[in-house]
């Protein structure tokens, strides 16, 4: 604290302002001089979800919600806001209070403006029909933030895509549990002429193909997750695109393609129910679409079927990729998907191993290589790819548990990584039959005894 003690207020209430809400909330117990301080904070977010309590009914939570936030918004004295956000659910049972809120964050010049109304009980993963058709109508104040506001985020919350025309600045759209047809999507990109990044979470009402095209667009970021669409399928016209994150089933991508590719690609087609032959194919033109990219995220789906096709070896040509996340669970299935990739990007540079539970997609389907050993093809007779003995320097394995196939992989790369220099294992925290995360952690520092590659490793694990 000493090194805080000699700075004027403004200063500290301008650092507790890039801290989240309720971080900023904690600093009032260091010392008497905070306990006020970050009431006066920059970056403000009501969220209901915070006043959880197990021992009260949802109703008194509700009440005891709304009652903080008409005090702070009758004691707060600053004159402008960073940041605004509202998360309540059902709010047309509080709409004076939501208001309120809209109405403080408008006089003070809010650049950030969050409005999220969806209900956290909803099923994400529900795309028979809309989550909410009495969703919340934008407010006609917002439409006149004219020159300000530099990013909107509206879930369950509909609005006036012509109404964004104002936005001057508007650079960060964020749309979820709302309806989205093809003519409001277009609508919305002509409005936004400054538009960068674009964000659709659980949107529904879009109909086979979505345009994303238009004079000018200068969208460098897209995301798409677990939008319902008919039949999901793209045309992607942005030359200043760099980053595609897409969760949902398997797309059909028509990309126009511009000279320096992109940054960074994700990939999770978790929701598709189809696996077959057929669908590796159509991940190889998916990836072709894509390419190249210097940063890739795959799912267990894709660890999976890409070693139904033809081509299970690798991609040709290879991908440029230097960063790798994989998010598996290591089953037997995904294996030859694991060295698909790590064939496939001969210039890798860092591996990021996202352990987690995963769905088997082959159980209802003929799965192949059904007779391979993940301990012939890791240990007993492996192929050393590339990049593990010429470029691989980093490697992060999150949810470590010590399963055999985490153990397989995990001696590969320090027996092989020629050039590695530093591997971190995160071990889990969850129990499971395995034993604990004290277990996990001994598993994992066994492999400090292989006799590493590389001369300058560094093996952590935590």
């Amino acid at each position: 604290m000493d090194s805080f003690s000699n700075l004027p207020e403004p200063l500290l209430v301008t650092i507790i302002s890039f801290l989240p809400f309720k971080e900023a909330a904690r600093t009032s117990l260091l010392c008497k001089r905070w306990r006020h301080l970050w009431r006066s904070t920059q970056t403000i977010d009501f969220n209901a979800r915070f006043f959880i309590n197990v021992d009260a009914s949802r109703e008194v939570q509700r009440q005891v919600f709304l009652d903080f936030v008409r005090q702070w918004i009758a004691n707060y004295q600053q004159a402008t806001i960073s940041k605004f956000c509202l998360a309540l659910s059902q709010p047309r049972n509080s709409q004076m209070v939501v208001e309120n809120c809209i109405t403080f964050s408008l006089a003070r010049n809010v650049k950030h403006l969050v409005l999220d109304f969806s209900d956290p009980t909803w099923n994400e993963d529900d795309f028979e029909g809309p989550a909410d058709p009495t969703s919340y109508d934008l407010p006609l104040s917002v439409y006149g933030h004219e020159q300000v506001l530099e990013s909107l985020t509206l879930f369950s919350c509909k609005f006036n895509p012509s109404g964004f025309k104002n936005f001057g600045l508007l650079k960060q759209v964020s749309l979820g549990w709302v309806e989205v047809g093809a003519c409001t999507f277009k609508a919305l990109l002509v409005n936004c002429g400054c538009l960068e990044s674009l964000s659709l979470k659980h949107c529904w009402s879009m109909e086979n193909f979505l345009r994303v095209c238009g004079r000018g667009l200068k969208l460098k970021t897209l995301v798409v997750y677990k939008c319902r669409f008919y039949y999901p399928c793209f045309a992607v016209e942005a030359p200043n695109l760099s980053c595609l994150r897409y969760t949902g089933t398997l797309p059909r991508f028509d990309i126009s393609r511009n000279n320096r590719g992109l940054d960074e690609v994700e990939l999770d087609f978790g929701l598709e129910s189809v696996c077959s032959c057929s669908m590796a194919d159509r991940l190889y033109q998916l990836f072709f679409e894509v390419f190249p990219m210097r940063a890739l995220t795959v799912c267990t789906y894709i660890l999976q079927v890409v070693s139904m096709g033809e081509d299970f070896i690798g991609m040709e040509p290879s991908f440029p990729v230097t960063h790798l996340t994989l998010k598996t669970a290591m089953h037997d299935y995904e294996q030859v998907g694991i060295r698909y990739f790590l064939n496939s990007c001969p210039h890798l540079e860092t591996l990021e191993i996202q352990l987690g539970p995963g769905r088997i997609f082959h159980d209802e389907y003929e799965a192949p290589y059904t007779g391979l050993d993940p301990h012939e093809l890791w240990i007993r007779h492996p192929v050393v790819f590339l990049c593990v003995t010429h470029t691989l320097r980093e490697v992060e394995i999150k949810g470590f548990k010590g399963t055999p196939n985490e153990i397989y992989v995990l001696n590969y790369l320090v027996t092989y990584g020629r050039v590695m220099e530093k591997i971190t294992v995160i071990t889990s925290g969850e129990m499971s039959n395995r034993g604990n995360p004290t277990v996990y952690r001994n598993i994992a520092k066994q492999a400090l005894m292989i006799e590493s590659a590389s001369q300058n490793l560094l093996f952590t694990v935590l």
